[in-house]
């Protein structure tokens, strides 16, 4: 089977390393730890849907099409002339088997980081995370979200298999990788 590529080994970036267990859960009042608290809870949720990736022996393509996005989730990830397009490039290549999510021989640990729309579209630190393609997507994305980068990696190391994209919308998790290659140029 052949798998399309929408990994990419992030050697030129450094990534910082995955949030600890309860890390960043607000205890405070207000719109800060409400935040979060959100983004903890959602980072176990990924962690939950990803980690059966890296066991052995793991059915990746049947997996990786639990993250397929309808065309109701991509309404709810961009704005319509994308979500239009997401349509119509994505569908084809999830058919075909093509969009596989995979890590390499001896990548059994996950790292982690997050970014909402928001801190995407003003290139918040958190944004910094994410491939820079990303900022040429932030107008089209839907307020409100909170996109994943994840790397499959050796443990104890920092590169591995890239993946941007992973979000939770309409209760449960889509991925839609490098989103800004959607747009063309």
């Amino acid at each position: 089977m052949r798998i399309l590529a929408i990994a990419t080994i992030a050697a030129a970036l450094a990534l910082s390393p995955p949030a600890e267990a309860g890390k960043g859960k607000g205890k405070g009042k207000g719109k800060a730890g409400a935040k979060a608290g959100k983004a903890s809870g959602e980072e176990a949720e990924a962690r939950a849907i990803l980690e059966p990736f890296l066991k052995p022996g793991a059915d990746l393509p049947g997996l990786s099409k639990q993250l397929r996005p309808s065309t109701a989730d991509l309404a709810a990830i961009f704005e319509a002339d994308l979500a239009g397009k997401a349509d119509k490039i994505y569908g084809p290549a999830w058919d075909a088997g093509q969009l596989v999510l995979a890590p390499k021989p001896g990548q059994t640990a996950l790292l982690l980081a997050s970014a909402t729309s928001e801190e995407l579209k003003a290139g918040a630190p958190p944004a910094k995370e994410f491939p820079g393609g990303w900022a040429k997507v932030t107008g089209q994305l839907k307020p409100g979200l909170r996109f994943w980068r994840f790397k499959f990696v050796e443990p104890g190391k920092d590169l591995g298999m890239a993946f941007d994209g992973l979000v939770k919308v309409n209760g449960h998790f889509v991925i839609v990788p490098k989103p800004y290659r959607l747009l063309g140029g």
